[in-house]
């Protein structure tokens, strides 16, 4: 029968190291394995705790090798004194941890970085101890013993690597990502401090009640006066990675202007909770209606969505409840990026895949979800998004998103950032593009009407996308009128004001001015911005016959730069009127004002609303006219 040996690994240390070896093991590798796993409820980013798995393992294969070599009859344990620094070290990045995801209110995280405190202060105990029984060793006269297993080349060798180079790869592998991980905790400590939850976190189910979670809502100006009148209030949803505060300076500038506005955060952005592995993009939607219902906002809707925002608020109008949306703004929207693009330089994968989804119109939307429409692009962005989510918790993100000059409010940059910061932000950019990407687009295809369909065919556009219902719009004060009467035009059955603004440099083919100078590259900028124009004259004739194409042409007071698609932070203030003043019949005081002053030092966007580019008579004429159009921008 074996006895406990005092300090070695046959002790209650070395027994219970063993065991901390080798949970740490099986939660290193639960974790990658979860992180990894699909269709599953994505609660937080499982690669933190992976890597506060694999460096607790780390240490505790470090502490197991000092108590060895301390005992052993085979050799001393070398580098004592750095061995106890090391350990030092270690206890105070465990500590920090705690402290750090503690009060990030993250349990997990802090009871993983705890368990690091165990080997690290055994690392120190016994190399202390070494290094006294040494000390004691030449004062007593005994020479130090060298490596002495001579019954093999190899096994000699084997220690002496274990005794030389061991210590220093472990430590600095140790120290770089022991490093990282506390300065990612103790940051995300410090932006809770800080920015704390500015809107309201709302409970929304999915996938037909079977889950719940958080959705941030965050409303300006939404007094109880507003809250009890009818007046309508502007719902602002954002574009594909982009978190609420990219468009709170708006959202201030519709509230300064006297009308309610509320941004919603998706899935995992901004403050919202996590959503859904597959993420269903009907059911995004309907979560973005469940938030609005429960927050509650029972006004008139006018939806503002920037980039793919808008495509989600396109499949909010098929979807969900349709009949409070009194208006539709869209910012720089596509159907879908790469489509277009990849459309645009005429890749054979992307138009037979157009053809494929046309022909699945008549079946299911199962079948539609197969299409693919460029797997290299896919492959790489969603490889991308899955890099970045891994090292998230490394803080080697901060330096790269620490960016966005002229972003307004100034004042709120710091805010901004943050969101860009935490944990989930690369999980949460991850599984949109993974489970929406094309699929969102993909979602619309069931919506397409025949007449929608057949206007873009005459028009010799691939892409599709269903008009907007009939019988959306609430009744609103002080918005554009509608006659009342069924639209008898074939482009769409909806009067639902529409305002649909681009930014001109997103169309500007002008390679010099766009500051390419690969002639390759400026013949793919040139075919996009072509399709992009494009695009947006066909939004203008198909979505609602009550629609106006604007072109942010010149620079304005807020940045006194070109428009590009950063004018949504740039610029909100002016935005905000400009939207306003288009949106509505009659503009209240103080936004005349506003929209007053921005138009003395600016110039407005212009409206196409001539015969070239507005006019939906005549099929075959507006689509003669566009290329006039085009290249007259051009």
């Amino acid at each position: 029968m074996w006895r406990f040996r005092e300090h070695t690994l046959y002790s209650v240390q070395g027994i219970l190291l063993l065991l901390l070896a080798l949970a740490h093991f099986l939660a290193f590798l639960a974790y990658a394995v979860i992180g990894n796993k699909h269709g599953r409820l994505v609660k937080g980013n499982q690669f933190l705790y992976m890597w506060l798995s694999l460096l607790g393992l780390w240490l505790d294969l470090q502490a197991v090798f000092v108590i060895s070599a301390y005992r052993s009859t085979n050799r001393y344990l070398f580098w004592t004194l750095q061995w106890m620094a090391y350990g030092s070290v270690m206890c105070i990045f465990s500590v920090l941890l705690l402290v750090g995801y503690a009060y990030s209110r993250d349990g997990s995280a802090a009871v993983w970085g705890l368990t690091w405190l165990f080997p690290a202060v055994c690392s120190v105990v016994y190399a202390q101890k070494a290094r006294r029984g040494y000390q004691v060793d030449r004062i007593m006269g005994i020479p130090e013993f060298k490596p002495r297993l001579v019954d093999s080349r190899g096994s000699a060798l084997f220690y002496r690597l274990m005794d030389y180079a061991f210590p220093w790869i472990t430590w600095v592998f140790g120290l770089f990502f022991g490093l990282l991980l506390v300065i990612q905790g103790l940051a995300l400590a410090n932006d809770h401090r800080l920015y704390k939850t500015p809107g309201k976190l709302v409970p929304v189910q999915t996938h037909n009640g079977d889950y719940w979670y958080k959705m941030h809502v965050w409303c300006f100006g939404y007094t109880e006066e507003k809250q009890s009148g009818r007046d309508p209030v502007f719902v602002l949803l954002t574009e594909f990675g982009m978190p609420s505060t990219s468009m709170m300076g708006l959202a201030q500038g519709f509230a300064d202007a006297g009308h309610a506005a509320c941004i919603i955060d998706r899935p995992g952005y901004g403050w919202s909770e996590p959503g859904y592995w597959d993420q269903d993009p009907t059911d995004v939607v309907k979560s973005i209606n469940q938030a609005l219902d429960k927050y509650p906002v029972n006004n008139p809707l006018v939806f503002v969505g920037w980039g793919e925002g808008g495509v989600w608020t396109q499949l909010y109008m098929q979807v969900a409840d349709y009949t409070k949306v009194a208006g539709v703004v869209l910012l720089d929207t596509l159907p879908n990026q790469e489509i277009l693009q990849t459309f645009a330089l005429n890749k054979t994968t992307t138009l037979q895949n157009l053809r494929n989804m046309r022909s699945s119109l008549g079946g299911t939307t199962k079948a539609m979800t197969t299409v693919n429409f460029n797997k290299a692009i896919e492959a790489a962005a969603s490889r991308n998004f899955e890099n970045w989510r891994v090292v998230s918790p490394l803080a080697l993100h901060r330096a790269r998103n620490s960016g966005w000059d002229g972003f307004q409010p100034q004042s709120s940059l710091g805010m901004h950032r943050s969101r860009f910061r935490n944990n989930l932000y690369y999980q949460a950019k991850y599984f949109e593009y993974g489970g929406t990407g094309a699929k969102l687009y993909q979602a619309l295809q069931p919506y397409v009407k025949p007449y929608t369909d057949a206007v873009l065919i005459y028009h010799h556009w691939p892409l599709r996308w269903p008009a907007l219902p009939p019988n959306s719009g609430a009744s609103v004060t002080g918005l554009a009128k509608r006659d009342g009467q069924a639209p008898t035009d074939p482009a769409s059955f909806s009067h639902l004001p529409v305002v649909i603004l681009a930014s001109a440099k997103q169309f500007n083919s002008d390679c010099k001015a766009q500051g390419i100078s690969d002639s390759e590259e400026c013949t793919k900028w040139q075919a996009f911005s072509w399709f992009y124009y494009r695009q947006q004259i066909e939004y203008q004739q198909t979505l609602s016959q009550n629609a106006a194409l604007l072109l942010c042409t010149k620079p304005v007071s807020e940045d006194k730069s070109d428009c590009d698609v950063d004018f949504v932070w740039r610029r909100p203030n002016w935005l905000a009127a400009a939207i306003v003043k288009q949106i509505f019949n009659q503009v209240e005081t103080n936004t005349a004002a506003a929209t007053a002053t921005a138009s003395t030092t600016a110039s407005e966007p212009t409206a196409a609303t001539d015969d070239r580019t507005a006019s939906t008579s005549s099929s075959a004429s507006t689509s003669s006219s566009t290329a006039t159009s085009v290249s007259a921008i051009a």
